[in-house]
């Protein structure tokens, strides 16, 4: 049971306001609009029909780490695939369905999609998995997601343009949280995105007070490599308000390969009541 969810949480944690006037933006010697910005969001995604890498990940908690080595390949829109060196362990997650086996253990688990709501306790599609996993909003940005006074007052001077600040509420479940999303000046993916309660926001001119709040939670990416003219992360860390986090280390990407996704529960190993 342990080891799902410690999986589940790699990939998931692992997962609006008045309009602006045109301006050029602070600290932007190319004059660009936010509505540039946004365009420039929309033409930078990821185009990929299916990706495979090799990647070492690391779980911290409590000040004790674990490191594995995975398999990932994704078909894009419909499946996640992971497994262990030597099929060990593997976990397959589609729109609608989740499933999971360890040989090492003879156990296995079927369940709806609906099962990472429930363990993160707030409302996660699938498109939203492989968003996070390939730094790319969540949300649908706008130019009226701007927030001027975080750009003004925490980023930007004319000679070091570290992001474009978005921000956007998000309704998880009928939770209310603010997303505060950090766009790369220079290839327009996402350098973190970072979610709180809205009760935890306390001046959202100081952006490292709101994300000490008990219900946070944020995903930053570094080290895109280019591939076929897309930019992909390597290094992806998901922190939240509890000291873990998990680093995802990828030390192989390839994209628009043929992929094999072999997936089968073998006879005899026992299913786990994940209601337990």
């Amino acid at each position: 049971m342990k080891n799902i969810k410690y999986i589940l949480l790699i990939i998931v944690l692992l997962f609006t306001s008045c309009a602006l006037k045109k301006e050029y933006i602070i600290g932007d010697s190319k004059g660009i609009t936010t509505k540039k910005i946004v365009k420039n969001i929309e033409q930078n995604q990821n185009k990929y029909g299916s990706l495979q890498a090799r990647a070492k990940i690391d779980y911290s908690s409590k000040n004790k780490i674990k490191t594995n080595t995975v398999t990932i390949r994704i078909l894009a829109g419909e499946k996640v695939w992971i497994s262990a060196p030597l099929g060990a362990i593997r976990l397959l997650i589609t729109k609608d369905s989740i499933k999971y086996y360890n040989k090492l253990e003879r156990n296995y688990i079927k369940t709806d999609f609906s099962y990472i709501e429930e363990l993160l306790g707030i409302n996660v599609s699938y498109d939203m998995l492989e968003k996070l996993l390939f730094a790319q909003p969540v949300l649908e940005l706008s130019s009226r997601d701007f927030e001027k006074k975080l750009n003004k007052e925490n980023n930007q001077t004319p000679s070091k343009l570290r992001s474009y600040i978005f921000k956007k509420d998000v309704n998880f479940d009928n939770n209310q949280f603010v997303g505060l999303f950090y766009i790369n000046p220079y290839n327009f993916k996402l350098n973190s995105q970072k979610f709180f309660k809205s009760e935890d926001s306390i001046k959202v001119t100081n952006a490292s007070k709101i994300l000490k709040g008990s219900h946070t939670f944020s995903i930053n990416y570094k080290n895109y490599t280019a591939i076929n003219k897309e930019v992909y992360p390597k290094k992806i860390l998901f922190l939240d308000s509890n000291n873990k986090s998990i680093n995802i280390d990828m030390k192989s990407i390839a994209i628009n390969k043929k992929l094999n996704i072999p997936f089968r529960i073998p006879r005899g190993y026992n299913q786990i009541n994940i209601d337990q």
